[in-house]
């Protein structure tokens, strides 16, 4: 095997060890970004004419927006920029101290869009990086996402035994009192776990499809499965409680969808192993999610369900004042990054609190806020691109699938990045970030097997 076709790999490990916050002060974030443009060249050189075409319209997206984040940026003249929406208390002030005739961008925070702008350079990378992947690549790279949850989760379990003020901890700001793994935030931290179930029963899915059987492959895997959803339990996400569910479902329908296609006419011992694994995974969730929390004394996502009222949550709170924020900045926004700012001038006396919040926990709703109505519009042309190219791969067997048929696991990940991004922002996190291009471009413009590839080897 070439070294060149490890770098994927690795791309995606030092993304997941280095993007695992969404605040724009990390520390490692420029050798992220430096690091993330080294590998967009080096994939931009292995790619041939067939690829760029392949892969055009995800990219062409990505450069639109952010060529829209740089115009964002560019300063208008005071005639312009005063009429401009959600601008009065800034307008008035330039009048008071003698600058009415100030140029400015059209971004309220400047220094926060161009932050923005500047992570463009993450998902661009894994673009380019995985589009020079063949079909035949694509398990390797799913199994190191699988490695990393594994990874994070043992990294969690470590966190919460050595205390808040433990070195596990990667991030200086955090919720150092949950297990984040390798996030800055509990709740993406879960939301990520729950993305890989689907993964495991992929990889559990293709195992028990073989001909020679591996048992202990198989074992582990199912160890995987259960132990990640126990785990989106116990971080105390409560939409990663129920994004972890769902995605257990899902992978316990994958799993069990391929009995009828797998030979297991070879003998008694066989059928054992059938049972075994039709059986055990969802007796064994239910035996370990029991176990954990009659010996926990820990918040769960459970807990926090029942003890805490949705209605005194601050999103929830919030939400009139954001909806303000969006009929107000709707058409051009108000600058990518800038909501935190815009919000301390809608904020109310009432939610004055000591905790700053940092973001709407609705990402839909906050990107037509921030990017207005072009950021809607390329959202939009993103969507009927997916919706238009999944309808033509086809839903046929989509749960009972075949060997390396991934096309049920992405669109479960998928659909828990959408959903849980109306009450949070996962997708703002770099890692995450990554994940979800590289999934949506292998599920749309795959590269078959077998293309001849050029450039640097």
């Amino acid at each position: 095997m070439k070294l060149s076709e490890w770098v994927p790999v690795l791309f995606l490990a030092f993304v997941f060890l280095l993007g695992g916050g969404a605040r724009s002060d990390i520390a490692s974030l420029p050798i992220l970004r430096g690091m993330s443009v080294l590998f967009a060249f080096w994939a931009a050189l292995r790619l041939r004419g067939e690829d760029w075409k392949r892969i055009r319209v995800p990219l062409t997206l990505l450069l639109l927006l952010a060529l829209w984040m740089a115009l964002q940026l560019v300063p208008l003249p005071a005639s312009i920029w005063h009429g401009l929406p959600g601008r009065d208390t800034i307008v008035a002030i330039d009048r008071l101290t003698g600058q009415a005739e100030l140029w400015r961008p059209l971004s309220l925070t400047p220094s926060q869009t161009l932050n923005a702008l500047l992570a463009m350079t993450v998902p661009i990378a894994a673009l380019l990086v995985a589009a020079q992947m063949t079909s035949e690549e694509y398990p390797r790279l799913l199994m190191t996402v699988v490695a990393l949850a594994c990874a994070s989760m043992l990294l969690g379990l470590l966190q919460i035994l050595s205390g808040p003020a433990s070195p596990a901890y990667l991030y200086r700001i955090a919720n150092t009192d949950s297990m984040i793994g390798l996030f800055s935030n509990r709740n993406h931290h879960a939301i990520f776990l729950a993305c890989v179930i689907p993964l495991v029963a992929f990889a559990l899915r293709d195992e028990l499809m073989r001909k020679r059987k591996r048992p202990m492959v198989g074992i582990g895997l199912a160890l995987a499965g259960i132990m990640l959803t126990v785990m989106t339990i116990m971080i105390g996400s409560r939409g990663g409680l129920l994004a972890g569910v769902i995605s257990f479902v899902i992978g316990y329908a994958i799993v069990a969808g391929s009995w009828g296609t797998a030979d297991l006419s070879s003998g008694r011992g066989l059928s054992r192993y059938r049972r075994w694994f039709l059986y055990a995974p969802p007796a064994l969730m239910v035996l370990f999610v029991g176990l954990s929390l009659f010996l926990s004394s820990r918040t769960t996502a459970l807990t926090r369900f029942m003890d805490q009222s949705v209605g005194d949550d601050l999103r929830v709170s919030a939400w009139p004042t954001v909806r303000s924020m969006i009929e107000t900045y709707w058409v051009a926004g108000s600058g990518f990054g800038s909501f935190p700012g815009v919000y301390k001038m809608f904020e109310p006396d009432r939610l004055l609190q000591g905790a700053y919040f940092n973001h709407a926990h609705n990402d839909w709703a906050e990107a037509i806020m921030t990017g207005g109505l072009p950021f809607a519009l390329i959202v939009g042309c993103a969507l009927v691109w997916f919706g238009v190219t999944v309808s033509r791969r086809g839903t046929r067997n989509l749960i009972k699938g075949h060997r390396g048929d991934f096309r049920l696991p992405i669109l479960t990940i998928v659909l828990i990045l959408a959903t849980t991004s109306l009450a949070d922002y996962p997708l703002r996190v770099p890692s995450l970030q990554s994940l979800a291009i590289i999934l949506v471009l292998f599920l749309c413009c795959p590269k078959l097997a077998g293309t001849r590839r050029d450039g640097l080897q």
